[in-house]
């Protein structure tokens, strides 16, 4: 069968996947003159933080909490949802409190917003560019010639279409584009190729706030609800999850929490079969999860069950082959570099593939003993352009999550204030690639520095 494929639409810089460092990338390219074309599949911005109800967003601040490390666009979005009265400013929150779900180690300065809010608020921030947004609009396909991607093929209710652009933007979380296009990549850790298991999000209400906090401070060695849950353990009334302890995160309206507590094994999130299967099980371990919270832990014997994420939450897949690969010992080092264009303090937050733990590993501790730690560890590491450009593509950047990263490197930087600022500077890089007509791995990091910068970002 032939499919005549029509050009839909021609532009500067296509950005693919609206989530945070999609919007953040359309944003700043739209910012620096270009012409932009941002696409969605859902009906709505945010991605993972939104369809996944992936919450709160994780430290933009240094690891002691003393500075911030991520600005711009991402400030931005958070401001917006201040005004909106749907999250609180990092600067407000400190470590071990309801926010964080009691966890002191990268849980300072972090963001609890209302997926909401956050909708309204990139929706905004988009909206006041000018960039064209297309939604319920999926990728299909890159077309490829002597290193450069000349178009990609998109499907929505009209049919099939082509973008053509002079720089893409992938910032579909999975490297959808790049893979397509033919850029090598790395899938989970390296000894085994296994992924970090996902999670089915889920948000509560009704919760008494004051019972919670009371059973924190009774507990303070402890986990929430630790011991209640290695019990059940014992009494074989806790099982077919593997989470140690029940993850609950305050939202800023009282009484109402994120759950990340369901934990899916051995899932490829680049596979249908192993996504659709995830998505019904996730939602089965919600509602195992949800009744035993009712059943056994103070503040919760009222709650109500508000939703479970539209779509499943998934820490790992890709990691694309850069110019760089930023490591685990990058991380607790606190690298440093002369084209680094965004700072990072998060842990590395490792869900181990096997669900056997969790291990977060801050900066300045030791990963394993084959990591070497600098004297004066500084208290954030940088990420360097070269990790958002592929080896073999002259019009492609990568950011967000499927960036060039070890699964200890990703481990730290696949959090939202990362993916925001990695999407920033991909989508200014993109820009000045179409102004100054140079190649993507030809562009001036000096000069990337400066606008980022002017654009509010901290380099």
């Amino acid at each position: 069968m032939h499919w005549e494929v029509p050009v839909l639409a021609e532009s500067d810089v296509c950005v693919v996947g609206g989530g945070s460092a999609g919007v953040a990338a359309a944003v700043a390219a739209s910012r620096a003159g270009a012409q932009v074309i941002l696409v969605e599949a859902c009906g709505y911005l945010g991605g993972t933080s939104t369809a996944g109800l992936v919450g709160p967003l994780m430290t933009s601040y240094s690891s002691d909490g003393s500075q911030q490390v991520i600005g711009g666009i991402f400030q931005e979005v958070v401001d917006l949802m201040v005004v909106l009265d749907g999250a609180i400013d990092p600067s407000q929150v400190e470590g071990g409190t309801a926010f964080g779900a009691f966890i002191q180690v990268g849980h300072a300065r972090l963001t609890p917003c209302s997926p909401e809010a956050l909708k309204l608020a990139t929706m905004q921030i988009v909206e006041k560019t000018g960039c064209r947004v297309m939604f319920h609009t999926s990728f299909l396909q890159a077309h490829v010639d002597k290193n450069q991607v000349t178009g990609i093929v998109l499907h929505n209710k009209a049919g099939l279409g082509i973008i053509k652009a002079k720089v893409f933007v992938d910032t579909s979380g999975d490297a959808d584009v790049a893979s397509s296009a033919g850029v090598p990549f790395t899938v989970g850790r390296i000894e085994d190729g296994r992924m970090m298991p996902a999670t089915m999000f889920m948000r509560l209400g009704n919760v008494n706030d004051d019972e919670v906090q009371a059973w924190a401070d009774a507990h303070p060695k402890e986990a929430l609800f630790e011991s209640i849950v290695q019990q059940a353990r014992k009494e074989e009334r806790w099982v077919g999850i593997s989470r140690e302890y029940l993850n609950l995160y305050r939202e800023p309206e009282p009484g109402v929490y994120r759950a990340n507590i369901t934990r899916l094994l051995g899932i490829d999130g680049t596979n249908p079969d192993d996504l659709s299967w995830a998505e019904m099980e996730g939602r089965r371990q919600c509602l195992q999860v949800f009744r035993f919270m009712r059943e056994n832990c103070p503040g919760l014997k009222n709650a109500k069950l508000l939703e479970t994420a539209s779509r499943i939450g998934i820490r790992e897949t890709r990691h694309i082959h850069g110019l760089y690969t930023l490591t685990g010992e990058d991380v607790v080092a606190g690298s440093q570099f002369p084209d680094a264009i965004a700072r990072c303090a998060y842990p590395i937050d490792i869900h181990d593939p096997l669900g056997k733990r969790h291990v977060d590993i801050p900066l300045g501790n030791q990963l394993k003993q084959s990591l070497s730690m600098k004297p004066n560890t500084p208290l954030y590491y940088e990420i360097p352009y070269r990790c958002l450009v592929p080896e073999n593509l002259e019009n492609l950047l990568v950011a967000g999550r499927p960036i060039s990263a070890t699964h200890e490197g990703a481990a730290s930087a696949r959090v939202i204030p990362p993916c925001y600022a990695t999407g920033q500077a991909a989508g200014l890089a993109a820009a000045l690639s179409v102004k100054t007509d140079c190649r993507v791995p030809n562009v001036d990091p000096a000069k990337l520095q400066e606008r980022l910068r002017e654009q509010g970002a901290i380099v």
